[in-house]
């Protein structure tokens, strides 16, 4: 079969380990009881197969007697193969979901196709985190969420930095400050695609949740906000005022994101806000580069971070083999499985107890506050018509070059709200 992989252990039984419950909470405990049998995992993209690799290749070292098959699948057939092997009966022990990010999960746990993981699958890690808010519906967690987080951040040449004396900022005010002194000396303060709409995103988000942490706040307590805020408009006016300072260099509104990144890559721009998992595109582009990352801070300090959280593997109601099912779900959202899969797909952890081997992802992730996307947002609170993610994708640079306002912008994004 096309992208079938297997994996078996043929060590032989050793020092087993187990998922008990105990007080609440599970633990490995050694010699609990041997585990066996086999199990079919699926995954929607070859990016996350070397990840799950290394994730089975550690379970198989405490659970050497169960059997694993794995399939990677292709993202745009992916939801059509798993509701065809759901009709057929062979649905995979687990697989993988976009969580409650879209409604497939939901649809399959009311269709009692999954396995409730509430008391099943030990969590604790996550404490303080949101990465539960994309495997939980109800209350009952129907996935394993993963330690992983993607986000935005703001990339930042160090030579330049040391050259002009200017440190890693503690406020917002110094951040801004920055830009003329870098433009000043020649270089462009901040490479940027004023043509992309998703480069436009990954700048206006950490500087709207610098400059307002307050109005994503009101989202997170009243589940509700206006999304054409007067704190919302000050965000772009400010990233319309530095573009007439010249601080996005000339001619920025027929830079792609490619060029961006191309430029700060070359040195010729002095950071670049971008997102987080164009570490590797920049490192590519000039492996030689002596750069940095960090969260553009709040006036009072306060470091945010614009971040969502990724679904791991949901337990199929009807599989064969539940407590190798079980095993192996409690391993995945392990603080061990989890070193391993974020190191493989070198990836930003959402909880300080992981600490990547990469010394700029752990710059990345040295935020106070995890905050939500205004892009998320948009979909959170669209009504039953046109979905305003859509309009802000169409008209979202137009407002760089005049074709619309941001007050006109953002207003027809309130009316399609719900």
């Amino acid at each position: 079969m096309k992208n079938r992989k297997k994996i078996m252990s043929v060590l032989a039984v050793g020092c087993m380990a187990a998922s008990t419950l105990m007080s609440g909470n599970f633990v490995f405990a050694e010699g609990e009881k041997e585990v066996d049998g086999k199990l079919v995992i699926w995954e929607h993209t070859a990016q996350f197969e070397n990840p799950l690799k290394e994730v089975i290749a550690g379970f198989q070292k405490l659970y050497p007697n169960v059997e694993i098959e794995y399939q990677i699948k292709t993202s745009d057939q992916y939801y059509n193969l798993l509701q065809t092997a759901m009709q057929a009966g062979e649905t995979p022990d687990l697989f993988w979901t976009n969580g409650t990010a879209t409604t497939n999960l939901q649809t399959y746990a009311k269709q009692g196709l999954l396995m409730d993981l509430t008391d099943k699958v030990d969590f604790s890690m996550y404490d303080g985190t949101q990465a539960m808010d994309i495997c939980t519906i109800d209350d009952k967690v129907w996935a394993t969420p993963t330690g992983e987080v993607g986000g935005r951040a703001c990339f930042y040449n160090k030579d330049i930095f040391d050259e002009l004396g200017i440190s890693v900022p503690e406020t917002f005010k110094e951040f801004e400050d920055s830009l003329p002194v870098i433009a000043e000396a020649g270089y462009i303060p901040i490479a940027f695609s004023g043509s992309d709409p998703w480069a436009s995103l990954f700048q206006f988000e950490p500087l709207l949740a610098a400059m307002h942490l307050d109005w994503l706040n009101e989202y997170q307590e009243k589940g509700d906000v206006a999304v054409n805020d007067k704190r919302v408009v000050e965000v772009y006016d400010k990233m319309i005022q530095w573009a007439d300072k010249g601080y996005y260099g000339t001619g920025y509104t027929g830079v792609d994101e490619s060029g961006a990144l191309l430029a700060f890559s070359k040195g010729e721009a002095a950071m670049c806000i971008e997102g987080t998992w164009n570490l590797q595109t920049i490192q590519e582009n000039n492996p030689d580069l002596n750069f940095g990352a960090f969260q553009i801070p709040c006036e009072d300090g306060t470091k945010p971070f614009v971040g969502t959280n990724s679904c791991g593997f949901s337990v199929s109601a009807n599989t064969e083999n539940e407590a190798a099912a079980i095993a192996f779900a409690n391993y995945f959202a392990s603080l061990d499985g989890q070193k391993i899969w974020l190191n493989a797909l070198q990836a930003i952890p959402c909880t300080k107890e992981i600490v990547s081997e990469n010394p700029i992802i752990n710059e990345m992730a040295d935020f106070d506050v995890q905050t939500e996307s205004y892009y998320s947002i948009l979909g959170y609170l669209e009504g039953d018509g046109e979905s305003p993610r859509n309009v802000w994708e169409e008209d979202q640079c137009k407002i760089f070059t005049g074709g619309i306002s941001v007050q006109d912008f953002v207003d027809e994004l309130e009316d399609l709200t719900r």
